[in-house]
């Protein structure tokens, strides 16, 4: 998967995700939207990349976050996450990938009960994985720099809770057949239980106003 599609990509879905959204932008005044300086979440994570070289990998497995809003608009978030493919025929061995990012988040639409993100991270992953040689397998493991940057909707269930789907490019880096470190591309999809701390409103007159 290219860079390009993977922006492409990211950028559609994105686009999908705020559609409901904006669909209730400029309806007339709405009540002032809720939000909260800081929060957790927890939940599923995909990712879909090249480790090793492969065309494409399947890993899934947990994502963990913490949040906390400066601003009603504007906050920095931790994430972690880590995912795991099924165990490779040829070699036996199991890759995953554990990230740990942090970076700002920014909230450009709201409204009432649904808020669409986006942000920017950066950080370490580990990637463990295993690459073919001739008829063996080498198997390798490195640590380095990566980052992410993505979207995503956060929609209130019941104070304090709430579910958030996000997509990210993640860009990290693996040890391929010839023992080099190169970079990968790949998507990460999430969706996250997200509980709230202090839950307060924004000023009523950040909210939609009348044409």
């Amino acid at each position: 998967m290219s860079a390009s599609r993977g922006l492409i990509r990211l950028f559609t879905l994105s686009s999908l995700l705020a559609a409901p959204l904006l669909a209730q932008i400029d309806r007339g005044p709405v009540p002032p939207a809720e939000f909260a300086p800081c929060d957790v979440a927890f939940g599923y994570s995909y990712v879909n990349t090249n480790v090793s070289g492969n065309p494409t990998v399947n890993l899934n497995g947990l994502e963990t976050s913490a949040k906390i809003e400066f601003l009603s608009r504007l906050g920095a978030t931790l994430d972690s996450s880590y995912v795991r493919a099924g165990r490779d025929p040829g070699s036996g061995h199991t890759s995953y990938v554990l990230s740990i990012l942090a970076g700002p988040v920014f909230v450009p639409l709201q409204n009432q009960n649904t808020r669409l993100l986006v942000r920017a991270l950066a950080g370490l992953s580990l990637v463990d994985s295993s690459a073919p040689v001739s008829e063996l397998y080498y198997r390798g493991w490195q640590s380095r720099f990566s980052w992410a940057v993505g979207t995503g909707i956060e929609r209130n269930l019941s104070v304090p809770f709430a579910v958030r789907f996000s997509a990210d490019y993640l860009r990290t880096k693996f040890v391929n057949s010839a023992a080099v470190v190169q970079p990968q591309n790949g998507i990460r999809l999430s969706a996250s239980l997200v509980f709230r701390f202090g839950t307060r409103h924004e000023p009523r007159s950040s909210a939609a106003r009348q044409p």
